[in-house]
Parts: C-alpha cells; structure tokens; sequence
C-alpha cells in the first residue's frame, strides 16, 4: 500500500510520537509511507528527510497567533498541492485540524480511501479547547464542529482510546468502520535500567526519594504537588521543557525546594532520566479532555519499567486496574499511594516488572499495528 501520514503537530512532540512509529513499522512490511508533519525551526523552508524507508516532510510554521500546529499559511495548501499531485491508497489524518484533514479532499479525488485518526478530546465542557483564551473563538467553534464532522466524512476512523471509539460510533459511524487501537510502548528506545546506576551517570544522590513525571501537558500537576506536601522528603521530577507556570506552582504550594525541572531531554536521552524515579505518577482531573486520551507518557512508564500512581480516569483506569503495574489514586490519596510505593521496594519491583512485559505484549508496536494494517485492509476492500 501507499500510505500519506498527515500529522498536525510539530516533530517530536505529541501526536508525532503516534504516527511516526506507526509509519516505520508500516515501512518495514514493505509499505510505501509518507508522513508529513511541522518543522519546529522553519517558517519558510520546506525540508524532506528519510527516517529508515518512512520519507518525512517537515512543513513550514508559518502562522498567524502561534497556530503553526495546524493553520500554517504555507503548511496547508503545500499539503494539499502534494495530496493531488501523487496518489496513495490510504490518507492517515492525525486529528481534526486543517493541515491533517483538508488535504484529504484532493486525495479522495485521486482514488484515496480517509481514515481519520482520533488521539484528544478537543471541544465541548471540559475538552482540550475549553481553556479560556487556548483558541481564537472562531477557531474553537470551528474545531468543536469539525472535530465530529470529520469522523463522519471519512472512511474509517482509529481512536486511541475507548472513550473516543463509543463517541465516535455514537456520532453515527458505522462500529465496522471504527478501530480502538492505543498507541504501543516506545520499547527500543526506552529499556528498563537500575535506578543506581541512571542516578551515577546523572549524579543524582541515591538516597533521593523521586516520583518521575513526563512531558509538557501538565495541566493536572496540582495533584501531585499538594501530595508533595504530605510526603516532606520526597522530590518530584519533571522530564521536559522548564515552564514558568510550573515553578509558580510549585512556588505557591511550598515545594520549590523538591521540583527537579530537567529541561529538554533528547529521546535517546529519556530513558535514563526516567530510571531516576522510584516511582511514577499520572495526575489527571476527571474531565473530558482526560478521559478522551491515552497519554503517550504513561507508555514511557511501561517501557522503563517503573510502577505508576495514577488518577482513576478514562483507559488509565481499566489498564492499571487490569494488569497491576501501579496505584490508582484518589487527589486526596495521591500522597498515600506515592508513599506506599516507597516503603516497598518489593511492591516496585513487582509492579515495574509488570509494567515492562506489558510494553513489550499488549502495547508492543508490531502488535497494534497488525490491527492497524488489518483495518487499512477492510477500508479498501469495501470499495
């Protein structure tokens, strides 16, 4: 098959870490893919790359109000002049906006079959975009309509979480046509590494005691930073960029003295900071936006092998309670479970090794994709 990936986000971040994976192991059965996604650097320049057989091409940002992720100016209508110049089987849309779903248009006039790919709540009470001033109001009406409408309009639709596959069935598309296939675990380049040792390398003192977070959403941080203050001696560990706002927080909750703010971590990097945790944590609010996704950061918890504390809420819920690899917590027993996990290096263990083997079974890239390439089949058999 000729297979278009048509990411909104910029290289490296978010919804990147879904579809690049999926394009090299899609690459690897002899499937020819294109993945097009945003160039972090460039407002102009348009740059093709080769990663392993997958050809990426990183588009211009540029954007009016900071909406390079979606509405670049250049962005949209050089995807669309691709999309009706060469012809593929299968357009993958990574998410509703413009620059991943427009293109399908001139794709379908060549013969393409659409599979929308679902990875957010974005609109409505409690969605991603129901942030005072997150969006332009034009643009968030917009988006709260064509987020559902364009699960209507295409062929197929993959959601990465439960949630998503019963809104989108319930919105009117055919339960045949709609997959529920999670992102897998990034197991080659994260493996599981004694905390003694990434400690050594990282010269971090080894009677720390350190509860390890991910990645640059964090909205929900105000859990595990009230549980701080319960818990005097323990630090917590955010791997990602330093923002401001949460060293603010942090301020405000009396825990400066323990929040350890990596700033950026290369990918070949992330494993070893994630080694320094004695335990991992997953704090969500029970809003739509949280129950809609499967945040790609506790698969990094998998992969390294490292027990997690988590709020009870959407697939988060189901899959810790299900396969024992860490606590489901309560905001007000987020201290109590953190603190459970560090008296017992024997629970850890149990639960980080758990958590290891189910990244490399159910969360293992070959087999979601196996679903995925089964999908893509059934779409074009059925036309």
């Amino acid at each position: 098959m000729r297979l278009l990936f048509l990411n909104h986000n910029y290289a490296h971040a978010g919804t990147y870490y879904r579809a690049m994976p999926m394009a090299q192991q899609l690459s690897r059965r002899g499937h020819e893919v294109t993945l097009f996604t945003v160039s972090r650097d460039h407002p102009l320049r348009t740059i093709w790359t080769l990663n392993g057989d997958v050809r990426v091409c990183r588009t211009p940002n540029l954007a009016v109000g900071g909406t390079g992720e979606g509405y670049g100016l250049l962005d949209i209508p050089m995807r669309c002049i691709h999309a009706l110049w060469h012809r593929y089987d299968i357009v993958h849309m990574f998410d509703h906006k413009p620059n991943a779903t427009f293109p399908g248009l001139p794709a379908r006039l060549r013969g393409a079959r659409l599979v929308a790919d679902w990875g957010d709540w974005w609109g409505g009470p409690g969605g991603i975009n129901d942030v005072p001033k997150r969006r332009i109001p034009t643009i968030g009406r917009f988006e709260s309509w064509w987020e559902e409408r364009s699960k209507l309009w295409a062929d197929g639709v993959v959601t990465i979480s439960s949630m998503l596959q019963r809104r989108a069935i319930d919105l009117g598309c055919k339960p045949e046509r709609v997959a529920w296939i999670p992102t897998g675990a990034p197991t080659d380049r994260i493996q599981p590494l004694h905390v003694a040792v990434a400690r050594e390398q990282l010269g971090i003192p080894l009677h720390r005691r350190i509860v390890g977070f991910i990645g640059m959403g964090q909205g929900d941080l105000a859990i595990v930073l009230r549980a701080l203050q319960e818990l005097p001696n323990v630090w917590l560990m955010i791997i990602g960029k330093k923002r401001p706002e949460t060293q603010r927080l942090a301020d405000a909750y009396g825990v400066t003295d323990r929040l350890w703010q990596t700033d950026f971590v290369p990918d070949d990097q992330v494993g070893l900071y994630l080694a320094c945790a004695d335990v991992m944590c997953l704090p969500m609010e029970d809003r739509a936006a949280n129950r809609g996704r499967f945040p790609n950061k506790v698969l990094d918890y998998l992969a390294a092998g490292r027990a997690v504390v988590a709020s009870p809420v959407g697939d988060i819920e189901r899959l810790l309670a299900r396969h024992k690899v860490g606590l489901l917590a309560s905001e007000a027993t987020f201290a109590s479970a953190i603190q459970s996990l560090l008296s017992s290096p024997s629970l850890r263990a149990e639960l980080g090794e758990n958590a290891r083997r189910l990244a490399e079974t159910d969360y293992a890239w070959p087999h979601l994709v196996d679903r995925l390439e089964q999908f893509y089949q059934v779409t074009l058999d059925e036309f």
